[in-house]
């Protein structure tokens, strides 16, 4: 048999991990449009400052992955189509792959507004690690005084922390009454922001660009207007980093008879490429994993949530059924915490129906229950890091003479984070829990381990006998 994975993210990787512990001799070839092997999505603020390991980085082992399990991995191939009739995916050199079984996780792009002036020099997404290398490139330069980032949402909000700790002066825009706009509500993201205002980020809410401007090519100002009105207004700026959401690579299925995740109202597609429980698409040799594919929630609804744990969680069921098993996901896996170092923020489930919510406190940490009919249905919090120090290990901090005049706003987080997070998630969430007294005195006092018992844990995923 041969297998055919498109894309070289996390749900490839996770995929090729659980095809070779049922099958250790079937061809897997991977086809990815970048140079690089595996590596981290969710760490290219990291690559920017400069603080991680390529070990760190390449979290599966680099090339020695493909090697350990046997893959032809053929980087810089870009997949343009699949021709599921044919069983052949096309590349955009025109070369055609068979498969007998494909999967598509080829993940997300980076989306850009039509914008005029965003095809200028120094303007850029932040989503891959071409986009980091870049952005630590210009900072590198000695030559970036000022930054605009456009939306507000993690990518924006960790990148900003990120450049004003790098001695930028930040300026956030964002379209909606709020930061994080997707992760908190109001009243929340008031809280999280806050403190990074302190820490010198600039945050326009409520105001959306307008143009971009420059000369002989470059940028050299963002033209932006309040929402609702009709007024402009300019600002300076060095670089702009786009940071206004991502968009499945659905294109891959164009012209196919495997079927999109449609509002069927409105016709109009509202997520990715629609999966069963199995990973598989309507065609039934064809699977899709992670940020391009809408898999079925804790609550039996189809949904797109492009995140890395469910990107990963996705990737083994597709993996292990494509090998011959029949393993069921058991719903995705949706929390998520943004990784800024002087305050935090995470969320999971769902708010815009709950019945009720209030808050629990416990020194610099927020949290807000959303339930309903007496069941978490989502929840968010807020944690300010205490005791801040520098971290001298740093090595692009050591690169900057100007360091010494911000040096005690650089923080090290200590506040709640993703794997928090992922407690409270499978705990209310994934088992359906009512939340009674003794869990309300757990989450105020921050004994959030003491939810992860093993023994009240369900798995990500669930043989069945074939």
């Amino acid at each position: 048999m041969k297998v055919v994975i498109v894309g070289n993210g996390p749900a490839a990787a996770s995929a090729i991990e659980a095809f070779r512990k049922v099958d250790k001799d079937s061809e897997i070839v991977v086809l990815s449009d970048e140079e690089f092997p595996t590596y981290a999505p969710n760490c290219m603020e990291n690559v920017i400052r400069d603080d991680i390991s390529e070990k760190a980085l390449f979290y599966k082992g680099g090339e020695k992955f493909y090697e350990k399990y046997r893959v032809d991995f053929r980087p810089r191939k870009e997949v343009v189509r699949i021709d599921n009739k044919r069983k052949v995916v096309i590349t955009k050199d025109g070369e055609e792959i068979s498969y007998n079984k494909c999967l598509l996780a080829a993940g997300a792009y980076a989306f850009v507004p039509p914008i005029d002036g965003a095809d200028l020099e120094r303007v850029t997404p932040a989503k891959n690690l071409y986009d980091a290398y870049r952005i630590r490139n210009w900072i590198l330069s000695g030559k970036v005084a000022k930054a605009v980032i456009i939306g507000a949402g993690p990518i924006g909000v960790e990148d900003a922390e990120t450049l004003r700790h790098l001695g930028i002066d930040v300026t956030v825009i964002e379209v909606f009454d709020r930061i994080l706009p997707r992760m908190l509500d109001r009243e929340m993201g008031k809280l999280y922001q806050k403190p990074l205002e302190k820490e010198g980020i600039n945050f326009l809410l409520e105001h959306q660009v307008v143009a971009i401007h420059g000369n002989q090519g470059k940028v050299e100002a963002v033209e932006v207007k309040k929402r609702g009105s009709d007024k402009t207004f300019f600002i300076k700026t060095d670089i702009v980093i786009i940071s206004t959401g991502v968009r499945p690579r659905t294109y891959l299925v164009e012209g196919t008879d495997i079927q999109i995740h449609m509002d069927k109202k409105l016709n109009k597609p509202i997520g990715g490429i629609l999966v069963n429980e199995y990973q598989q698409t309507t065609d039934s040799d064809v699977y899709a994993a992670g940020d391009i594919a809408s898999g079925i929630d804790a609550w039996g609804n189809h949904r797109w949530v492009a995140l890395f744990p469910p990107a990963q969680q996705s990737g083994y069921v597709a993996g292990y059924n494509m090998a011959g098993l029949r393993v069921k996901n058991t719903g995705l896996v949706d929390y998520n915490a943004v990784k800024t170092r002087y305050v935090t923020a995470g969320s999971g489930g769902l708010f815009e129906d709950a019945d009720e919510s209030f808050f629990l406190e416990y020194m610099e940490y927020l949290v807000k229950v959303f339930l309903k009919e007496g069941k978490v249905r989502g929840y968010q919090f807020v944690g300010v890091a205490q005791n801040p120090r520098l971290n001298p290990r740093n090595p692009i901090l050591k690169s900057f003479k100007r360091i010494k005049t911000w040096e005690e706003k650089v923080l090290i987080d200590k506040g709640l984070g993703l794997e928090a997070s992922g407690v409270l998630y499978h705990f209310f969430l994934k088992l359906n829990r009512e939340f009674k007294e003794i869990h309300r005195k757990l989450v105020e006092e921050m004994f959030i381990r003491a939810l992860a018992s093993p023994e009240k844990e369900i798995p990500l995923f669930t043989r069945e006998e074939v």
